[in-house]
């Protein structure tokens, strides 16, 4: 089983939230934990916002050290193609980033963890979700 973890749930590790580090250590023991290309980007877009910038970001290449990070591919952007345009039909509107995490997780094949209630709220067909915070 493959997991991607989302920037919320990776921002939780890195402030230390225990419950969801051992989520993702008992998740890497049985399968893959990987994160997304783009989520990266949110993060490093926090981490340039911040008043602690060169420790921020040597606290975040430490922690993504140990995860694989998947690029978007071309199936990627073939679900976020079908998904936003599916979505867009039916009156709804998600940002673009979190439409590219989600079409990552399609592609792969992989559960998207986040407690981002609009990744987590049923609309994005066929996307697997879980909660590590609650």
């Amino acid at each position: 089983m493959t997991w991607l973890l989302d920037t919320n749930t990776l921002v939780y590790i890195l402030n230390g939230e225990a419950g969801v580090r051992a989520r993702a250590n008992e998740a890497g023991r049985v399968g893959r934990v990987v994160t997304s290309i783009v989520v990266v980007a949110e993060l490093l877009y926090g981490v340039e916002r911040s008043t602690r910038r060169d420790a921020n970001r040597r606290h975040l290449e430490k922690e993504l050290e140990p995860l694989e990070i998947v690029p978007l591919s071309l199936g990627a952007a073939a679900h976020f193609g079908r998904l936003k345009a599916e979505l867009r039909a039916k009156g709804i509107n998600k940002a673009d980033l979190d439409m590219l995490i989600a079409a990552t997780v399609l592609d792969l094949g992989a559960t998207l963890v986040t407690n981002d209630g609009a990744l987590l709220d049923g609309s994005i067909s066929g996307l697997t979700v879980e909660n590590w915070k609650v």
